[in-house]
């Protein structure tokens, strides 16, 4: 079996990649810059150049490929881009599509990043390609991607979440299962898999476990939503991202992002990485 990659060098990317390789599928990479995947995925062989911005998209660059696991990039034309991708994939001969959504598509009806999540997911089902949507809630590894640099210098956690909680996911157990329903599409076509860890955790668990591994306490800053849409959109974050991520961390407040649910486990067929395990195999991000 051959899978075509999107997102490789990205935080779930990798982990999918790393997950086909153990299983001895063959991999494409797609890239806008080849020549920087090396840098992320050394002994990647096969790499291709993909622009989602081209028009049109080079639907060479997917032949001889089985199945697609479809990431979208951070831009605004997210939904025309992919839908020209996608149907480039499809028009090649691929025959499955796995597409990494999120949890809050179910649910946002606030910001525009959700809109544009739900347009590529129903696209990829109507796409004539049998498909697998994968909605995993917020990562463990925000903690990382967004809070090292405060936990390193400021021993904090600086997030507007209150004592919501989160069944934050690692992004290992993403790749996993996104590598199981591309290579067996016969258990996971047609399904939509909402993707959770194993247990619901607030912001103060987080910190505390953290603290705990890297041998220094964390303080919890919680600030009002305002402060942090200031803060975010000075980091030079674009609005709507921004818009994405407070509407997540509103509903976390308001007790909807606590939900576990058991998809991962049947897909990976072992329990989710817990928060300890995360923290031990990542303690370096932190010091």
């Amino acid at each position: 079996m051959n899978v075509f990659l999107t997102g490789a060098t990205g935080t779930v990317g990798r982990e999918v990649y790393r997950a086909l390789v153990q299983r001895d599928v063959g991999v494409r990479v797609g890239a806008r810059s080849p020549e920087t995947v090396g840098e992320v995925l050394p002994d990647a062989r096969d790499v291709a150049q993909l622009d989602y911005d081209a028009e049109p998209i080079n639907a060479a660059a997917f032949e001889g490929m089985d199945a697609l696991f479809f990431m979208t990039p951070l831009i605004e034309n997210q939904v025309a881009a992919s839908c020209r991708v996608l149907k480039a994939a499809v028009d090649a001969g691929i025959s499955h599509v796995v597409r990494l959504s999120s949890r809050s598509a179910a649910w946002d009806e606030r910001s525009e990043l959700r809109a544009w999540h739900r347009d590529i997911d129903e696209a990829v089902r109507a796409s004539g390609a049998t498909w697998t949507v994968l909605r995993p809630s917020s990562f463990l590894q925000n903690f990382i991607t967004y809070q090292a640099d405060t936990i390193r210098t400021m021993s904090s956690v600086i997030v507007p979440q209150g004592d919501g909680l989160i069944s934050y996911i690692d992004a290992l157990d993403i790749g996993e299962a996104a590598a199981q329903c591309l290579v067996r599409p016969d258990l996971h076509g047609g399904a939509t898999h909402v993707l959770t860890g194993g247990r619901a955790y607030g912001v103060k668990g987080v910190a505390a476990e953290i603290g705990r591994v890297i041998g220094k306490p964390l303080t919890y800053i919680d600030i009002e939503e305002e402060q942090a849409r200031a803060m975010m959109l000075q980091s030079g974050a674009p609005g709507w991202l921004v818009e994405a991520g407070l509407s997540v961390f509103a509903h976390a407040k308001a007790g909807g992002e606590a939900a576990v649910d058991p998809a991962l486990t049947r897909i990976i067929g072992r329990p989710a990485t817990s928060l300890s395990d995360f923290v031990e195999r990542n303690r370096d991000a932190w010091r």
